[in-house]
């Protein structure tokens, strides 16, 4: 919560009416302490470069990576990323989207002792430059996330209508548009022009948002077997509650993560009708785990791309580091699976994956 500025920090927590729990505000305290010095760096940002972000053209519109969490998303955008015709925002960028145009280093300096050497829910290696979703930019500039939802739980229904955006006022919807075009050029600004390669989960909710701001886009969707998901996505939730919240967490964990599967899928199978043809492609997280230089080749083979040649040689050494990572293993009962198939059928039988064991 360190990336936003000092008004919308005050003007969150007078949203939500001051309503904390004691143990957190230590937490409260300290963010508004951090706040209020990186202030006047916000200020000086937004006066120098408001106007040159502002002009800046978007020659090549972004390629997005969508897929539902811990789908993995972050191992195809990490690939993709070694790719130099591409630019990125990185964890440090995303965390502080204010300041990273006039203040890289001061950036660097205050996400370093924040950063962990290890992703908690999966032991993938962090580092502050490494390539990050821009949802929690948008939340620091737009205030309009979906993330909310696990700082201020009391009001999760508010906040998760702010994941597809259907059902938010005009007024925030505009405000979300504007946010969202402003960052892309920003980003655009900061890597010289270059076609950006993006990743955010949110995203796959809003393919007809991003093909409004960006026609010619091109997406990337990765999915990974739902009964896996399912528990991995558990641990995430439950990792992010305990890191953001300031609010006791008093809802059913399972019961979001089950209709956020389903609403997802439901809308994304709907949108991508409208995604022009040679524009989309669909990528099996375990087909991409194993073969990935193959399902790389077939990435920029079915965008049109150029460049695979190069990002073959640049993305071995990285794949040599990841050779002996293998995702958790989770010990689930019949009736787990059977509970999982009975909600989220539709895409376990698209997807080609197994059927639920009948008792």
């Amino acid at each position: 919560m360190i990336g936003i500025s000092l008004k919308e920090w005050l003007k969150l927590l007078f949203i939500n009416k001051f309503n904390v729990k004691l143990r957190f505000l230590p937490k409260i305290f300290g963010l508004t302490v951090i706040n209020i010095v990186l202030s006047p760096f916000i200020i000086y940002e937004r006066l120098r470069y408001g106007k040159k972000i502002r002009n800046t053209e978007i020659i090549k519109d972004p390629v997005f990576i969508v897929g539902h969490w811990r789908s993995g998303t972050t191992h195809l955008h990490k690939m993709l990323a070694f790719d130099e015709q591409f630019g990125y925002i990185t964890l440090t960028e995303t965390s502080l989207p204010h300041l990273f145009l006039s203040s890289s280093k001061l950036i660097h300096a205050i996400m370093k002792p924040f950063t962990p050497k290890e992703r908690p829910t999966d032991k993938v290696h962090m580092f502050p430059k490494m390539p990050h979703e821009h949802e929690f930019a948008l939340l620091f500039l737009s205030m309009h996330s979906p993330i909310l939802m696990f700082a201020f739980p009391d009001n999760l229904n508010y906040y998760k209508e702010y994941v597809s955006l259907e059902k938010v006022s005009q007024k925030h919807l505009e405000e979300w548009k504007s946010w969202f075009l402003y960052l892309i050029k920003k980003l655009t600004l900061k890597e010289k022009g270059k076609q950006l390669i993006l990743k955010n989960p949110p995203d796959t909710f809003r393919i007809n948002l991003i093909l409004e701001l960006f026609p010619n886009a091109k997406i990337i969707h990765t999915y990974r077997n739902p009964y896996d998901l399912f528990f991995s996505t558990l641990k995430l939730h439950k990792h992010n509650s305990g890191l953001y919240a300031m609010q006791k967490q008093d809802y059913d964990v399972r019961q979001l993560i089950f209709e956020t599967h389903v609403e997802m899928y439901e809308k994304f199978y709907e949108d991508i009708k409208l995604i022009p043809k040679g524009n989309l492609i669909e990528v099996q997280f375990e087909q991409l785990s194993k073969n990935p230089l193959s399902e790389l080749e077939r990435i920029y083979s079915s965008l049109g791309l150029e460049g695979y040649d190069l990002l073959k040689d640049r993305v071995k050494p990285y794949l040599e580091s990841v050779a002996g990572y293998k995702p958790s293993k989770y010990e689930m009962s019949i009736t787990d699976k059977q509970e999982i198939y009975s909600i989220w059928h539709k895409t376990i039988d698209k997807w080609g994956y197994e059927k639920a064991p009948r008792i």
